[in-house]
């Protein structure tokens, strides 16, 4: 008797590659649960997307076509992706890791429609003080960074690889790593130089920036990026205060910029990234609901709505088990509320 040993994983795969050229792209019923018409109810300045797209757990509700290899899956799945009726961006974390091959960059070209937008975050290399002690920054790590907040490494090593893309970029996001409380003692300081910095950046693009420090989020951080036309990035993660209360800080801080929202739903409040990993994956349902966090980001885009800015909420599957089924909440929590204003 044969006895199976293949995991949930395992299969997914398996049935996700296969042999042969991929089929056609078929968006198909959908999927239980998912309201596909409130999709085409939300207000065209609000953007939902997903922290990546290469999840084979999403096979029978994003993917459904058979792509012949794991490579062709990570190449081809964005056009599948982009027509899923709730996204209209997705967030670009691969360029955390370095600049995109030209080859990559040209794939995103032909695979997304006019009107998608990404948000790529910028490479680590403008945005770390010192790199870590891991064995990924080989002989650099735990050394000063002497690119530490370059903006010619910005336009040089950022903007240039993503030229081909330029009309649909929503926003450059700069992610700032948690700083060591060695650092806090100095916040003024550090206000003044990315003040520096945002001033010496183009002026073509828009910029979001989020901080995983809440010691950093004073009137001061706040002035500074309002005067150089920067988003406070809203992000749920483990240690920041909530959306709600990130919303207070920024308006004793004389509020945000006019424009541009960006959110970025990552884990839940005191769960880590890994144990969010560990509790998760492989991303296929929804796990765990979140209410604070949908209600505060809810009330986010109502404000944004008010002000006439541009929003991108880009879940991460690490919050609630699969970021789909997240965004579709959100969306119709939305919707609905809209509803009832305008009754």
């Amino acid at each position: 008797m044969y006895i199976s040993c293949m995991t949930r994983r395992d299969h997914d795969q398996q049935s996700l590659f296969a042999a042969g050229p991929p089929t056609g792209a078929a968006p198909g019923p959908e999927p239980p649960g998912f309201h596909f018409e409130a999709a085409q109810r939300v207000p065209a300045t609000v953007r939902f997307g997903t922290s990546s797209w290469v999840y084979p757990g999403w096979r029978g509700l994003i993917y459904r076509r058979l792509y012949r290899s794991e490579r062709a899956f990570r190449q081809e799945s964005l056009a599948e992706y982009a027509a899923w009726p709730w996204f209209r961006a997705v967030g670009v974390d691969s360029t955390f890791y370095g600049p995109p091959e030209p080859s990559t960059v040209a794939r995103w070209d032909q695979q997304l429609p006019p009107d998608f937008r990404i948000v790529p975050k910028v490479w680590e290399h403008v945005t770390i003080p010192r790199f870590p002690t891991h064995p990924r920054y080989g002989d650099q790590a735990g050394r000063l960074n002497p690119h530490f907040l370059d903006p010619e490494l910005v336009v040089r090593e950022v903007l240039a690889p993503l030229r081909p893309v330029a009309d649909r970029i929503g926003a450059l996001l700069f992610q700032l790593q948690e700083m060591p409380p060695r650092v806090l003692p100095h916040l003024d300081g550090i206000v003044k130089r990315f003040a520096r910095f945002f001033a010496a950046l183009p002026t073509d693009v828009r910029y979001a920036v989020e901080v995983r420090n809440p010691e950093l989020l004073t009137p001061a951080w706040f002035e500074m990026l309002r005067d150089h036309r920067v988003a406070h990035c809203f992000n749920a993660w483990n240690r920041m205060p909530s959306l709600a209360e990130q919303r207070v800080l920024a308006e004793q801080g004389g509020g945000l910029v006019k424009d541009l929202r960006v959110l970025r739903l990552l884990t839940p409040t005191g769960l880590t990234y890994q144990e969010s990993v560990d509790r998760f994956q492989p991303y296929d349902s929804l796990q765990v609901e979140q209410p604070q966090v949908r209600q505060d980001a809810v009330e986010l885009l109502l404000g944004a709505l008010d002000e006439g800015a541009e929003s991108f909420v880009l879940v991460n599957n690490r919050l609630e088990g699969n970021s789909p089924a997240t965004i579709d909440a959100l969306g119709r929590m939305l919707v609905d509320r809209l509803e009832q204003i305008r009754l």
